[in-house]
Formats: structure tokens, sequence, C-alpha cells
């Protein structure tokens, strides 16, 4: 008996040839006006009145950003300019930048802060941890699975949790040992990252390049790439051990005589 070949799956990829993800960051905004008013200075900015918010555009000021697949003049002129994101302000106080990629969330959270100031600071990140096909939909329908059954995550949990796992540790040396085996635990535990993801960043420990916020976004990329391929097995936590495991074979490698 003869059987079908599998359906080919193609990825579904950006014009700047990122797979696609959704993802939303979100904004504490002191004086919303005064946001509005430097976005509206800025030529890569168009005000969407149909979407009730702004398109972050690639042109003009933002026509310098490269992605890891390419840059601005690898998009086909017919297709110029094309929107790297969505700017929203949904409540008062809040704003979001919502994107197709997590690498144009990376490069608008490196793009928006000096040009929004120190006080618009990103505090959430929402995103989809996964891949998606190309005849899955198109981008603009698949942005909604942002907003469905979502796991809002709690560090309040994780401290409490922390805390009751500390209690009774009396002296500096026998807390940090508790410490890091509550750490160790739990990367080396089968539990992975729900589907949708909302959890808080650390704005008091981020770096004026976004360091943490694209490392964090970057190894949950790889978890959603290692999925698209088969290797459903892989946790966010196992490729946390594995990357650090490389950077220490790296770094015992060039320490060698």
């Amino acid at each position: 008996m003869q059987t079908r070949p599998a359906k080919q799956r193609y990825l579904l990829a950006t014009m700047t040839n990122e797979p696609f993800q959704p993802v939303r960051l979100y904004y504490a905004v002191p004086d919303p006006s005064l946001v509005r008013r430097k976005l509206a200075a800025l030529r890569c900015m168009v005000k969407a009145p149909i979407e009730r918010g702004w398109q972050w555009q690639y042109h003009a000021e933002a026509a310098s950003l490269r992605f890891p697949a390419g840059g601005y003049d690898d998009v086909p002129k017919e297709k110029r300019p094309i929107v790297l994101g969505r700017i929203r302000f949904p409540a008062r106080g809040t704003m979001t930048l919502q994107c197709n990629s997590l690498e144009r969330a990376i490069a608008g959270a490196r793009f928006f802060a000096p040009r929004l100031g120190p006080e618009v600071i990103a505090m959430r990140c929402r995103l989809v941890n996964r891949c998606f096909a190309a005849d899955e939909g198109q981008p603009d329908t698949l942005m909604a699975t942002l907003d469905q059954n979502v796991t809002v995550i709690d560090p309040r949990v994780a401290e409490a949790a922390l805390s009751r796992e500390l209690a009774g540790v009396k002296s500096m040396e026998g807390w940090e040992r508790a410490a890091a085996e509550s750490v160790e635990r739990r990367l080396r535990s089968n539990d992975d990252v729900p589907m949708v993801e909302d959890f808080p960043l650390a704005p008091e420990e981020e770096t004026p390049d976004f360091k943490h916020l694209a490392t964090g976004l970057q190894l949950r990329f790889v978890r959603a790439f290692e999925h698209w391929q088969g290797n459903t097995h892989l946790t966010l936590a196992a490729i946390i051990v594995r990357a650090v495991e490389q950077g220490t074979r790296g770094r015992d490698d060039r320490q060698e005589p």
C-alpha cells in the first residue's frame, strides 16, 4: 500500500525574514500627551486612526535598523515602507508596542527608549511561545492569539515559594547554597512556559541596550523553533541549562594554554 507523503510545512516569516511570533511590550507612561508629541515628530511614525494608534514603519529614522536575516535594502521596493510594529495607548498611563517577531520587539525597545525618554518604562512582555506555518492564516489575524488563553506570571508566587524554601536558613553561606539549589531544581525541572505568556520585566536591572529583554526573548525563540522542528520535549529551562553549559565550555576552551 502506498502512503501519501506528509504535507510540507512552510514557516511563516515577516518581510524582514524573521519567523512570525506575536509579541507585545507594555510600558508605564506618566504623560501620554508628551509621548504622542514625540511620536508625531518621528518621520517613521504614522498615525492610524482606524487602529486607534500609530504604525512604526521601516522608514526614515528606522531605516538604519538591521535584523538577523536582513535590513532595509532586502525589502522589495514595491513593499516599502513595511510596518515594524504598532503602538497604542489602551488605558490611562499605559502604552503598548506590538510586533510580528521577537527581534522586532527587541529592536523597538532599543529604538524608542532614547527617543521617548527614561520616564517611559517597559514593565511587562507578552508573547506567543510558538512558530506558525504559512497556511495557518494571515499575520493580522494570527496576532489575535496574543489575547487567547493568556497565562500571567506573578513574581510574588515565585518569591513566596523561595521564601518557604529558605525558611530556617541561618547563615549567609547556607542561604546562598539553598538559593542556588532552588534555582538549579527549577532549571532542571520539566516545567515549561505556557503557550501565551505574560511576564514581568525588571526595569531597575535592565541595561541601556535591553540585554536582559533580548536574552529572554531569544531563548524563547530558540525553544519555539526547536518545537517547530519537532523537538517538542525541549523546555525553556533545558535550553537555558544547555546555553549555560555551552558558555562554560567555551570559556574553559579559551583558557587552555
